[in-house]
């Protein structure tokens, strides 16, 4: 996992959540299996040790993306501590 990927996909999410996976991976500039391994190593897949800080909704045949609690607490962390 790339952490410069991984930091640019929660920064999306601080600024907009609810957003498609399609939507991400071209603002991100990754193809679909790459941000798959990105979301199973951020979000609640135990087999990879997920860190629970995105998760994953229907919303009918779209799949978006939110940041769980303990994301938004992390990016709200990170904000505080890069403001001037």
């Amino acid at each position: 996992m790339s952490e410069e990927h991984a930091l640019a996909l929660l920064g999306l999410l601080a600024q907009e959540d609810g957003q498609s996976l399609p939507r991400l991976a071209k603002r991100l500039g990754l193809g679909a299996s790459e941000l798959r391994r990105l979301l199973a190593a951020l979000g609640h897949d135990a087999r990879y040790d997920g860190l629970g800080l995105v998760e994953q909704r229907q919303d009918g045949e779209r799949t978006l993306l939110w940041l769980t609690a303990r994301g938004r607490t992390l990016c709200a962390t990170g904000n505080r501590e890069n403001a001037p």
